[in-house]
């Protein structure tokens, strides 16, 4: 089971995620904890052991993890150093940028998901 600790439900998936999730035998959801930008770094590593310790709870073969980027680091880097497999969505994007009548740039992004990645090629520890 792939544990999709995101943003994104994996219902609103599209086909090539989710026909990738089942690899792991399918995916169940964790949502993201709501992160305040105030958190103290010692609030974020507390928050990251708990979620580390539902995780592993959960004893899925993966974990998805992704969304504000401070959390994110202090939990794939717990979760590994336990030997937790860790992923990332690699995914292509593609952007159009439209300058608004008022000088403002609006810009839309599409995310076309290609694979899973592993954290642990990148973990030097």
């Amino acid at each position: 089971m792939l544990i999709n600790c995101t943003n994104h439900p994996s219902k609103l998936w599209g086909e090539a995620q989710k026909k990738a999730a089942e690899a792991f035998g399918g995916a169940v959801d964790l949502p993201f904890p709501q992160i305040d930008p105030s958190d103290s770094t010692e609030k974020l590593r507390s928050l990251a052991a708990e979620y580390a310790e539902k995780i592993e709870a959960m004893d899925g073969d993966a974990v998805l993890v992704a969304g504000e980027f401070a959390f994110v680091f202090l939990l794939v880097d717990k979760l590994l150093s336990e030997g937790v497999r860790v992923v990332c969505a690699s995914s292509k994007r593609l952007t159009t940028e439209e300058r608004r009548p008022d000088g403002s740039i609006e810009k839309h992004s599409v995310f076309v998901f290609e694979r899973f990645r592993d954290y642990e090629y990148f973990h030097t520890r």
